[in-house]
């Protein structure tokens, strides 16, 4: 086996998107919220924004060329759900207060979102703004997230229970040791970068955040010690986190009475759905067979001496970001290392 870490690592620093690192998008978010604030129409009370998503979760990855650059904002207005028993109304004060000066607004299913088409000569990437609205101020003193649509009828809407913050709060403290949650965090990008490369215009395709979640449940860091220092390994620890995954498939019966393979991943706050319950059992058993061709090629890679060959072979599976050395440069990172699967999450 040669030593890869060194690669994936350089994969990581070539996928990773903070939202440090992106101005552009920095500078939308604020542009809109200033807009939202001056037009917003909302005499009864305030609301309070909160950041979420996978730049707040430090799990963001970087789209390809022909997708956007997206960022996720919470509206946490001081509404009760009792004073305004319909969602879309609430979502709409948002809505009007940006569709006049933003002609790519749109209220969709569980957000409103305001988009930004290549806009100029020094950047022409894609942008967009999803903004999820939430009453909070409710007798019972939970959270609850707006869903519906203009036009929406009864049947086609609701308040939603939900705990954004507590959600972005235990993703983002999963595992007590600092590395070991940075691991989690390359790991779930790693499995990210995947799924938009072997998933791409999939309809119902595996989400980022249900890969997320299910890492509070399958993922386990892997390293080694050299002396009392961890030297972690990635390609252990995402093929170990794949393998959990498939091996938490199991078959029960769909509203047609026939039997399926699932995976069910439950989000770990309110509403606690499973995140994939929307997938068919065809789209299950699509996932479920990319999965096991990413755990056999990830062998593959751990099983071959020479880190070119290897590098080569995960090329395959994570697109041209994985970089693959040169003979000369790979003849460092020969070696064996004794691994230790920790299993304390």
């Amino acid at each position: 086996m040669g030593n890869l870490q060194s690669y994936f690592l350089s994969f990581h620093d070539a996928i990773k998107l903070e939202i440090d690192d992106n101005k552009v998008l920095r500078e939308k978010r604020e542009e809109l919220l200033d807009v939202l604030k001056e037009n917003i129409d909302f005499e009864e009370g305030k609301y309070d924004i909160f950041h979420q998503g996978s730049y707040t979760m430090h799990t963001g990855v970087k789209p390809f060329e022909d997708g956007d650059y997206d960022i996720d904002v919470g509206l946490l207005f001081n509404i009760s759900t009792v004073d305004y028993p319909n969602p879309v109304t609430t979502k709409k004060l948002v809505y009007n207060a940006l569709k006049d000066d933003y002609e790519n607004t749109e209220m969709k299913y569980p957000c409103v979102t305001v988009k930004f088409e290549g806009e100029d000569d020094e950047d022409d990437r894609n942008y967009h703004v999803d903004f999820t609205i939430y009453s909070n101020e409710n007798i019972d003193g939970q959270t609850y997230l707006a869903k519906g649509k203009l036009g929406s009828g009864s049947d086609n809407r609701t308040w939603e229970h939900s705990d954004p913050k507590e959600l972005v709060r235990t993703i983002k403290e999963n595992l007590t040791d600092s590395e070991d949650r940075k691991q989690f965090r390359r790991v779930i990008r790693y499995l990210k970068r995947w799924k938009d490369l072997k998933f791409k215009s999939v309809v119902n395709r595996p989400s980022g955040i249900g890969l997320t979640v299910a890492g509070l449940t399958h993922f386990y860091p892997h390293f080694s010690y050299n002396a009392f220092t961890k030297i972690y390994d990635d390609l252990d620890a995402l093929e170990s986190f794949v393998q959990n995954m498939i091996n938490s498939f199991s078959c029960r019966i769909n509203d047609d009475g026939e039997w399926e393979d699932r995976l069910e991943v439950n989000l770990p706050t309110p509403p606690y759905n499973d995140i994939y319950e929307k997938m068919t059992g065809s789209q299950m058993k699509n996932f479920k067979l990319k999965l096991e061709s990413l755990r056999d090629s990830l062998k593959e890679a751990r099983d071959e001496a020479d880190p070119v060959k290897a590098c080569e072979i995960l090329q395959k599976v994570f697109g041209q970001d994985f970089p693959v050395p040169t003979k000369k440069e790979s003849a460092q990172q020969r070696g064996p290392a004794i691994m230790v699967d920790n299993s304390s999450a």
